[in-house]
């Protein structure tokens, strides 16, 4: 079964699928029960939901069901007798899951039972450490003078952990150390990517043994899946493997035939003058001799180890195909030299003919080719060698730092769900902190659109030659919505997405002494005071004054699709995605739902609605 895939692709790090454990095919770990696990103290359990109140510390609350693991567990009780630890073993692995920490809580996943990654409550923290959320933790040595014991440990780039009760999501892509037929070790461990709620936070660590508190002293070629649970309470779920655990897919009996001369897309080269022929290992644009006008084909084949899905990616300059068995992976296409294509193909196990053809006419481009392969149980491979790759046509980023409140106007483009469509908000401002945390304000509703954690805003879009005028959020960024904050409404009746009701009017904003803004406008006949506030480098307060409002006004908090009471006051948006905290105990707010969307709906009690949004 042949697929090709037209569209310009830039590698996705992360594997196509998802595998079973006992096969070369990618799943989900099903938490129906613990049967994938072992846990001697039975402080880990199956359970329906998990929630947090952020005001006690270790506090896991659940509900009966299935689908998440939680753990809960008295802090003071140390030992490893609380750990889950998988029956199956893994070498290189990715591992992706959800998690939700309590308060005060520590954890860590342990990759081989010997290289953990940690995770722990680091909400709030300007800077990280390596025992913070997402850090690689240190080793250590006991011979070692005091002071120095500990060493080796890799903080994550940036703090991007969420509040104690929300979920998190964290991507690990682990390569296991290597070792010779004698079992001496010859590479060292490496994190290849680590990404934390949608920012890489590590790229190519390489460890040289295991770290604190590993299951082995030493390094071992295959170990288990270990997560701590003797620090705190947490829950995990949406537990995704790829166990890497074949030999990847080979080329052989290589050949190739080079031609020069301006060749159209669908040349028959049989009736072309052959320039050159030889044998090769790698595949490589580097057997020609000239820069321009040539084309060459290799012929050989390609060894697949496992029956299974094969995915070729490809960069060529110029015209090019990738065919196996005489059919089209990749059909012949012109493509710049920094553009990629990926076709997949499914292959029994054994040896299959594959033909390559690269041709160019474009002077202005240099030569390049490159062919990538990844298959059942194996990572991407390289079948060029590495002079052939091509780089080039890549764009130096410009991008904005916040040292202090900035404000930048841009357009910004939105999207509230994966289904959503996209669209560009034209009036957006951009308010960046000294403590990393932004947001996004359109002046045309009065719309909070977006808040994340990290760096500022990469401007590259906006002002890389012509632009298009539009910016992006460098962080961890958590939708919000783009419709009016304020709205007059009853029953089951829509919020007002637009300003036709409303006669909304624009005021700008002022700054105050330290250039952070407060956005102004006129609703319902009545002038509006909104400002946003970071508060204790955690979260944003947002306070809004309306004077003389109308009757019946309303403020509309959040909306997605669930809005939950944690606690007195703390609602959880989009299955615990972000809080809102009331401020004012006395305001009650109203949880309705209109077609199928939730919302949050309170008062404009005394002309003013105050309010925290957790992240």
């Amino acid at each position: 079964m042949f697929k090709s895939n037209r569209f310009f692709l830039q590698f996705i790090a992360w594997g196509l699928g998802v595998i079973a454990v006992q096969s070369a095919f990618a799943q989900a770990i099903p938490l129906d029960d613990l049967s994938a696990f072992t846990n001697k103290a039975g402080n880990w359990k199956i359970v329906g939901d998990a929630s947090v109140d952020i005001s006690k510390v270790n506090v896991l609350n659940t509900k009966p069901g299935k689908g998440v693991l939680a753990c809960v567990h008295e802090k003071g009780k140390y030992g490893q007798e609380y750990e889950l630890v998988s029956n199956f073993k893994h070498g290189d692995l990715d591992l992706e899951l959800d998690f939700m920490l309590t308060k005060e809580s520590n954890s860590g996943i342990y990759l081989q039972g010997n290289y953990e990654v940690q995770l722990f409550d680091s909400w709030g923290k300007k800077s990280a450490k390596y025992n913070d959320n997402g850090g690689i933790y240190e080793r250590w040595n006991d011979s070692k003078p005091e002071g120095e014991k500990g060493y080796e440990g890799y903080a994550p780039r940036f703090n991007v952990a969420k509040a104690p009760g929300l979920w998190q999501n964290i991507k690990i892509s682990y390569q296991a150390p290597r070792f010779d037929a004698a079992g001496k070790k010859i590479a060292n461990a490496v994190f290849l990517k680590i990404t934390l709620n949608g920012v890489v936070i590590h790229e190519n660590v390489e460890v040289s043994g295991p770290t604190r508190g590993s299951l082995t002293a030493e390094d071992v070629a295959s170990g288990p899946l270990r997560i701590q649970g003797d620090h705190g309470s947490l829950a995990i779920k949406n537990i995704v493997i790829n166990n890497f655990d074949k030999k990847p897919g080979t080329l052989s009996d290589l050949t190739y035939k080079t031609f020069y001369g301006s060749f159209g897309k669908n040349e028959d080269f049989s009736k072309q003058t052959v320039a050159e022929t030889g044998k090769a290992n790698a595949i490589t644009w580097e057997i020609l001799k000239e820069n321009n006008n040539y084309a060459y084909v290799y012929n050989g084949k390609f060894n697949a180890p496992t029956e299974g899905e094969y995915t070729f990616r490809l960069q060529s300059a110029g015209n090019a195909y990738v065919k196996i068995d005489g059919q089209d992976v990749l059909p012949a296409e012109s493509r710049n030299n920094n553009m990629f294509r990926v076709g997949k193909v499914t292959l029994k196990a054994g040896a299959h003919a594959i033909e390559l053809l690269n041709s160019k006419t474009e002077g202005y481009m240099r030569p390049g080719l490159a062919l990538w392969v990844a298959g059942p149980g194996f990572r991407e491979i390289s079948l060029n060698t590495a002079s052939s790759v091509t780089t080039g046509g890549g764009v130096d980023p410009i991008l904005i730092a916040a040292p202090t409140n900035t404000i930048m106007r841009s357009f910004m483009d939105f999207r509230k769900n994966p289904s959503a469509k996209n669209v560009r908000i034209v009036h957006a401002v951009s308010v960046g902190s000294a403590s990393n945390l932004h947001y996004t304000y359109d002046l045309e509703k009065g719309a909070v659109l977006q808040v994340w954690r990290g760096e500022f805003l990469d401007a590259t879009p906006m002002w890389h030659e012509r632009g298009d005028g539009s910016s992006r959020p460098r962080g961890s960024v958590t939708l919000l919505n783009n419709e009016m904050f304020l709205g007059k409404t009853s029953g089951q009746s829509a919020w007002t997405a637009d300003t036709t009701g409303s006669g909304f009017r624009q005021k700008g904003y002022s700054l105050d002494d330290t250039d952070a803004p407060t956005f102004n406008y006129i609703a319902f006949g009545s002038p509006v005071s909104d400002r946003v506030s970071v508060i204790d480098n955690k979260y944003f307060e947002r306070e809004v004054k309306v004077a003389n409002p109308v009757k019946d006004l309303v403020a509309r908090l959040a909306e997605g699709t669930s809005i939950e009471k944690v606690s007195e006051g703390l609602y959880a948006v989009n299955n615990k995605s972000y809080f809102i905290q009331l401020t004012d105990k006395s305001v009650k707010p109203e949880i309705r739902t209109v077609n199928g969307t939730q919302e949050l709906i309170v008062p404009v009690k005394n002309g003013e609605v105050k309010y925290a949004i957790l992240f």
